[in-house]
């Protein structure tokens, strides 16, 4: 294994001061195995601890992978049904609704492609202040069956795509069910354990020498020097992973290699294809969305799937190129999400010795008259918008309205300035293409996908991300 890149290290340093994390670890792979790996700044502060590629981070949203992997290997052995419906594999006080109390009916399926309907949720977190957390769970939640209770879809499954947390919960509790054992016990013993990462573990909290301690605010949730290691997941199916990068290198070769893992099938390569291929995605002119757990975009020029993962001290990415066989994990213990993002890219850029991406902030040529229609509709969607979808009708769209400042700003010739959008840590701008109202996206986060406006009787809307929908009235 060599080192990490001399550029490579340098750009890394670089996004650390600026952003003001304390501590990274990153590695690129490819199918055969780890190509290099290093750590970068501060696992702990007050230890004097530095960050190795052995070190502990929490990895958020990541842990949707290892969920997503236990669910299609019971799929594979014909102990779960990605067909069937949901409600059938719960027992009825768990069973999920409507709005108005009846039961919802969706496949499985459609819990790994967040198109069940369900809500963003992050029911199943304690934050270490009763009174936050809850406020932020709806009532006092001790474990994976409270956070699953009392579940109702907003909107008919597979009309939307909606990032869910409680979808994976839910999925997680059904495979564990599917065992007769604990959800923690269960995934180790079905995936952590045969894929070899032998330094990974799903639980609530980790804390000491070795491990990453995380850093930043609950609230606002922003980066900063204070541990926030007083968080708990207590419905870790969602968020609950802990381990570093050399173990989800091992889990992305899995993947990279077909379902293959040390000479030995764990997933059938049918069910690998199926969860990398785009199944879900909001609007038919966006090239990004979701397979089965994993996100699935076009970047440079090729498909790559992945995951990333952000919560309070804690920002993450898997990423990998299926085609081309490299992938890349980078883990942080600060909120920034654009560090680990940007990291990320450049690591596939040097495993494919691609130059740096710099053709994302500039329009293509256009005529005159075209510069005037981008430049109307630029003066016609620009205002103030609200997040749809993510919460349930009411008290939640309130909050949201409440919480949430989003502001698309046209600067000139049809770009795009957005402010305020959750998860793009900072600024985003939508660049003009070819073709009127499609954008591609210069951001720190998720760099290089595209967006779309739709304007409808009831306003604007305006799609862009994974799951992300904004309106304006």
């Amino acid at each position: 294994m060599q080192q990490v890149p001399a550029g490579l290290q340098s750009a890394i340093q670089r996004l650390l001061r600026e952003r003001q994390i304390f501590g990274l670890a990153v590695c690129g792979f490819d199918r055969k195995g780890v190509r290099f790996a290093g750590g970068f700044g501060y696992a702990d502060l007050d230890r004097g601890e530095r960050v190795t590629e052995d070190t502990i981070f929490r990895v958020g949203s990541i842990s949707k992978l290892l969920t997503t992997a236990f669910v299609l290997k019971l799929a594979d052995s014909k102990q779960l049904d990605l067909d069937r419906d949901t409600n059938s594999y719960l027992p009825e006080p768990l069973r999920v609704t409507d709005q108005a109390g009846q039961p919802a009916e969706f496949e499985l399926r459609r819990l790994l492609s967040h198109s069940a309907g369900l809500e963003f949720g992050v029911r199943g977190v304690d934050s270490g202040n009763v009174a936050l957390s809850y406020l932020a769970n709806g009532g006092h939640v001790r474990n994976l069956t409270d956070a699953i209770t009392g579940l109702k879809v907003n909107m008919a499954p597979g009309k939307r795509v909606v990032y869910s947390n409680p979808a994976f919960n839910l999925a997680g509790f059904i495979a564990a069910q599917a065992v007769g054992l604990p959800f923690e016990q269960a995934v180790q013993q079905q995936v952590l354990d045969p894929l070899g990462m032998t330094d990974s573990a799903f639980t609530p909290q980790r804390r000491g020498p070795g491990v990453a301690t995380p850093y930043g605010a609950l609230f606002p949730l922003k980066v900063g020097s204070k541990p926030v290691d007083r968080l708990r997941v207590l419905a870790t199916p969602m968020g609950g992973l802990t381990t570093n990068v050399s173990d989800l290198a091992r889990f992305g070769q899995m993947l990279l290699n077909q379902g293959q893992s040390g000479g030995e099938e764990y997933l059938t390569a049918k069910i690998v294809d199926s969860a990398m291929t785009l199944k879900e995605r909001n609007h038919p002119a966006l090239d990004q969305g979701f397979g089965l757990g994993l996100k699935v975009r076009t970047w440079r020029g090729r498909r790559s799937v992945g995951h990333d993962g952000n919560m309070p001290g804690v920002a993450a990415q898997l990423i990998l190129c299926p085609e081309d066989g490299v992938g890349a994990v980078v883990l942080t213990n600060g909120y920034s999400l654009a560090v680990p993002h940007q990291v990320a890219a450049r690591v596939l850029e040097h495993l494919l010795e691609l130059p740096a991406d710099t053709q994302l902030t500039s329009a293509p040529s256009m005529t005159r008259a075209e510069t005037k229609d981008w430049e109307a509709l630029g003066r016609r969607i620009e205002g103030s918008y609200q997040l749809r979808d993510s919460t349930p009708p009411g008290l939640g769209e309130l909050l949201n309205r409440f919480l949430l400042r989003i502001s698309v700003t046209h600067e000139a010739a049809g770009r795009l300035r957005i402010e305020g959008s959750p998860g793009s840590d900072g600024p985003a701008w939508l660049i003009p293409t070819s073709t009127l109202g499609q954008y591609r996206i210069a951001a720190g986060v998720d760099n290089g996908t595209n967006a779309v406006v739709d304007e409808q009787p009831d306003g604007v809307h305006l799609w862009l991300g994974f799951a992300t929908h904004l309106h304006k009235r």
